[in-house]
């Protein structure tokens, strides 16, 4: 990968640059604040390398520390104001200016934690940095029909030069301050490697996202063992989500239990995965006593249950008219769809309670929050599913357990293919995507669940976690953003 350096510090980047190798690296001098510098980095990088991939919007000053609003003058204010969030507006411009016609590019600006609690630093810092989150957000709207990712990473403190000056302390000093993880030292490398990931194609369907990197939900594992020592149990896995979600949970350490009626894909996931770390039982979603007997069936092979990832879900044809929706089909989609969701966080819930901890997962859906989008039974069935998961994230939570929803946008399993009559990948890249290019994945929402599963999410509980693509964030019908809708048949 090709560098370039954009700052006023010209001898350190200088430095830097020869560190690097001038092949690797090279330096212009930028004052953020001024249009006419930052328009000529990115112009200069373009005619260095004939193009710009990555935009990392990191220039930052604290400014003068009043604990007394009264004393701070309007003229300090803005001086932060217009480097930490100006100058991340101009970089953000000037990059989606080259990045449009590419169409494609990540763009990334440092925020703060400070960019989403109070009391921790300065008026004018913690404004800025509250501020450059609204322009992230913003823009990843804007800019996601080009393609282009935009993102924020917000560290906790990190001993830099500025932190060292703003803070009056000693890198000992500032090391040995409050952290929740306790043993771990915060360093810029481990920001720079949260932004890697966020330049990085492993984040290619992640955009208006605010990364947090400050200790305070991680816990000590080798990071390929998310889930270790951990049991699930999966409905709906034998295919699609529910089959991505068992072989990443197996990969993270976890012991799986497949609950399916496809016994087939179902028995053949396991033998993928080894029969140490999985395992099949036939299950019915609609029949309660398949469904406790699912649960009772994981905790007599593994001793517990911490994981239950309720998945299993169905859609019926079709049908624009209400006058023509059948009654029987309705209450089939309901059946599955909500009470399926119903009876696994039931049981679930029957041997979590005694544990005092648990995690339980529904699979809801984008047509959860929004309308038109699918058939009334399965939006019916989906805004079910996140009521369910709010009320039972009231009662479970006095007994330590977390509940949840992941919500998709289209993932192109065979239910949906065969629903949409969509038979090859250019028909699906037609279906609107506020994020151009980027095609949603079973192993996407996966990770999501991952996440909802894990230990990492500890203080997760009644959210229902959005994997769209920021799908429902805009009205592509009315919106002050261009939006390039396939309408046509």
């Amino acid at each position: 990968m090709q560098a370039l350096i954009a700052d006023i510090q010209d001898e350190l980047a200088h430095s830097v640059c020869k560190d690097l190798s001038s092949e690797s690296a090279s330096f212009i001098h930028c004052d953020v604040t001024k249009e006419t510098d930052v328009e000529n980095a990115v112009s200069t990088a373009i005619s260095r390398h004939g193009k710009l991939d990555i935009m990392f919007n990191n220039a930052g000053i604290v400014g003068v520390v009043k604990t007394d609003m009264v004393e701070v003058s309007m003229s300090k204010f803005e001086d932060v104001v217009r480097v930490n969030l100006v100058g991340a507006f101009l970089g953000t411009k000037h990059a989606a200016r080259v990045m449009k016609l590419a169409r494609q590019g990540s763009i990334i600006t440092t925020s703060s934690v400070c960019g989403v609690l109070g009391g921790f630093a300065s008026h004018a810092y913690t404004s800025t940095k509250h501020g450059v989150l609204g322009l992230m957000r913003n823009a990843a709207v804007e800019l996601g029909q080009f393609g282009i990712r935009v993102n924020c990473v917000s560290p906790y403190t990190v001993a830099t030069e500025m932190s060292r000056n703003f803070l009056k302390m000693t890198d000992d000093e500032i090391r040995s301050g409050y952290s929740n993880l306790k043993g771990a030292i915060m360093r810029p490398e481990d920001v720079a490697e949260a932004a890697l990931f966020l330049a990085s194609d492993d984040s290619r369907y992640v955009s208006g996202h605010n990364l947090v990197v400050d200790g305070g939900f991680t816990i000590v594992n080798n990071g390929s063992c998310m889930l270790e020592g951990k049991v699930a149990l999966i409905t709906g896995g034998s295919s699609g989500i529910g089959e991505s979600t068992a072989r990443l949970f197996a990969k993270h350490g976890a012991k799986v239990v497949i609950a399916d009626i496809q016994d087939e894909p179902g028995h053949s996931v396991c033998k993928d995965l080894n029969t140490e770390s999985a395992s099949f039982v036939h299950c019915d979603v609609t029949q309660e006593k398949d469904v406790e007997n699912a649960v009772s069936t994981a905790v007599s092979k593994h001793g517990k249950l911490d994981i239950m990832f309720n998945n299993a879900g169905i859609l019926e044809t079709p049908k624009p008219n209400i006058l023509d929706n059948d009654k029987a089909e309705f209450e089939k989609v309901i059946g599955v769809n909500i009470v399926g969701a119903f009876l696994g966080t039931k049981h679930a819930a029957r041997v979590m309670i005694p544990a005092r901890r648990g995690s339980i997962i529904s699979t809801a859906s984008v047509c959860g929050t929004i309308g038109g989008v699918a058939t009334h039974a399965y939006t019916s069935s989906k805004h079910g599913v996140i009521g369910l998961m709010r009320n039972t994230a009231v009662e479970l939570g006095q007994h330590g357990i977390r509940v949840n929803c992941v919500s998709p946008y289209v993932v192109w399993t065979p239910l949906a293919r065969n629903l949409l009559k969509l038979n090859d990948d250019e028909e699906e890249k037609r279906v609107y995507s506020n994020l151009k290019d980027a095609v949603l994945k079973a192993e996407d929402i996966a990770e999501a669940v991952l996440f909802l599963g894990s230990d990492e999410s500890k203080y997760v509980s009644g959210l229902n976690l959005i994997v769209d693509g920021g799908f429902t964030i805009v009205n592509p019908g009315f919106c002050m953003f261009p939006q390039e809708l396939n309408l046509d048949s």
